[in-house]
């Protein structure tokens, strides 16, 4: 059997804190905590949680821009951070990242034809050629390449950080929060190709967000992560549709809803915070002792999905 296409195996991260004195010993916080996941070729992968969650760091990790402490991230079978700077350089073709910025991503002194090819090694008419491609994939025409990042808007500047990320096509796009700064409707367009592009190009995303509706409609898998942890993982729809973790349950019920006049969530009972157990406890409904004595692993539910909780 072929390796899948992406596997993260026991990955953690944790940066140091400022002292609270001179002679004090320096904390560390843990953004990302021991995480494993598997991403098959053509299946695309969500990870959704609160702002602080360790996403982002998490997406950086994947993309080898950030060392980790402890783990490894295969892409194909190969150990990134076991590839020579020269090979992971040459690997890097095979996955691409898309910034949550569409702006701030570009950048405004260069023409877009040339922020596009930029991750191209090839020159002359082939690189025009692959840059023209990946601009009319992304809705754009050539003339697009002509101009400056400023004189489009928001959405079409998500389109050409796309198009700079397919151009050299990829086996894996990584999308950090790809539609967070755009308007409601520009987010649809934005989310809509990205899908088109997965059926057409046979793009797999990795997709990072805060919000459990967007990596729905584009992934197939979504891990719910909270301080580092993963703490449920599953298919998109099942995981929406039913939510079995408290912490899922708050993030499907914190949702904007038309019905105004439905009930706000409890807020849930006072919990001491503590350095073991649980991180979740603090703010669960169903917090028992148990869960400040020792953090729950994930474990199979009937229906296939994983959920760390002791009390589901």
């Amino acid at each position: 059997m072929s390796a899948p296409l992406l596997e993260v195996v026991g990955l953690r991260k944790a940066f140091p804190l400022p002292r609270s004195g001179w002679f004090q010993p320096r904390s560390q916080r843990i953004a990302v905590d021991v995480v494993d996941f598997v991403v098959e070729a053509g299946r695309s992968f969500g990870i959704v949680g609160e702002s602080g969650s360790g996403k982002s760091t998490l997406a950086r990790l994947v993309m080898a821009l950030t060392t980790p402490d402890a783990g490894e991230v295969r892409l194909e079978g190969r150990s990134l951070f076991a590839l020579s700077r020269s090979d992971l350089k040459a690997a890097r073709s095979n996955f691409q990242m898309v910034f949550q910025d569409p702006y701030g991503s570009l950048d405004p002194r260069q023409r877009v034809a040339r922020i596009v090819g930029e991750p191209l090694a090839v020159r002359g008419a082939e690189r025009a050629a692959r840059v023209a491609d990946a601009l009319a994939a992304v809705g754009l025409g050539r003339e697009a390449g002509l101009s400056y990042p400023h004189e489009f808007s928001g959405g079409q500047r998500q389109r050409i950080a796309i198009a700079r990320a397919l151009v050299t096509r990829p086996r894996l796009v990584v999308a950090d929060e790809p539609v967070s700064a755009l308007d409601v409707s520009i987010q649809a367009q934005v989310l809509n190709l990205m899908c088109d592009l997965q059926r057409d190009a046979d793009v797999t995303y990795l997709l990072i967000s805060h919000d459990l509706a967007v990596v729905g409609h584009v992934c197939d898998e979504v891990a719910v992560m909270f301080q580092g942890r993963f703490v449920e993982t599953g298919p998109a729809d099942l995981l929406l549709a039913r939510p079995a973790h408290p912490y899922t349950r708050e993030l499907v019920a914190a949702a904007p809803r038309l019905d105004t006049k439905a009930p706000a969530p409890a807020s849930p009972p006072p919990f001491p915070q503590a350095d073991t157990g649980c991180r979740y406890a603090p703010r669960c409904p169903l917090a028992a002792p148990r869960c400040l004595e020792a953090a729950p692993a994930l474990r199979t539910l009937a229906d296939g999905r994983r959920v760390a909780c002791h009390e589901v």
